[in-house]
């Protein structure tokens, strides 16, 4: 099997479909997790536990970490408490496969600068554009299978991603390290109307979740970074004793 970013949800519905009616699909899918996830990411990645109920239109993932990538600290990159999925059962064995909606509850993230202020998050972006990159090439390589209209296709039409804990680490440029909870967001239709297969479904997923975060994360950036240089000012200012110029500098702050 290829080196794929593998997303949860399609692992769950690869697995379920292959595996309708046994009971092993649980440490399954978490064996797949972990093992395609570390070889696609190239960092270690852990299930806690997985609860799939496929007839029930009912999955949950718990306890989903992935290790910091080389270059940066030791510290987990990315962590889930719950992933839980309402899978359409109406036409379960037809494509495309219909996720109605995924819920990612309590996720803790860090975004890491390195002293040459790259961030970690940034990087793991690039890791999965490469990813797909690679998958596309091999795909349109001359001996490669053509697709086939029965292949796995699923879409997505809602992703929520609730109370992000962002932890924002700017301690390699010379700042501090900051605790910040992010608001909550969606992310709607993904796939389309036909739906993407597995693999591309993943990437798609990874990298709408992430683009958000880093998105996100660069605004708190900011953020800081002009706190700090305000703070510095003021303090410039109660030196000189600046009166009016502190007070132009607060209405330019808010």
């Amino acid at each position: 099997m290829k080196k794929i970013l593998v997303a949860l949800v399609v692992l769950i519905l690869v697995a379920g479909g292959v595996l309708f009616f046994s009971g092993s699909i649980n440490s399954i899918v978490k064996e797949q997790i972990e093992t395609h996830g570390s070889n696609a990411l190239n960092t270690k990645v852990e299930v806690a536990g997985v609860d799939i109920k496929l007839l029930d239109g009912f999955g949950e993932i718990t306890g989903f970490s992935m290790a910091n990538l080389k270059g940066f600290s030791t510290t987990a990159a990315l962590g889930f408490d719950t992933v839980r999925l309402d899978i359409g059962t109406e036409n379960i064995t037809e494509m495309p496969i219909i996720i109605e909606e995924i819920l990612i509850d309590s996720i803790s993230t860090l975004y890491e600068l390195n002293a040459q202020g790259k961030g970690n998050l940034n990087v793991l972006v690039d890791q999965i554009g490469s990813q797909a990159s690679s998958e596309k090439t091999e795909q349109d390589a001359p001996d490669s299978e053509p697709a086939s209209e029965s292949d796995v296709r699923i879409v997505v039409k809602k992703l929520v991603i609730k109370d992000t804990q962002l932890a924002l680490d700017l301690t390699a440029i010379g700042q501090k390290k900051y605790d910040e909870t992010l608001p909550t967001f969606a992310i709607e239709n993904i796939g389309g109307t036909k739906g993407l297969p597995p693999e591309e479904l993943g990437q798609a997923m990874g990298k709408s979740l992430l683009d958000n975060i880093i998105q996100q994360a660069k605004q708190k950036q900011k953020e800081k970074l002009k706190a700090k240089v305000k703070e510095k000012l003021m303090k410039e200012l109660n030196e000189k004793g600046g009166e009016k110029l502190k007070g132009l500098l607060n209405k330019f702050g808010n």
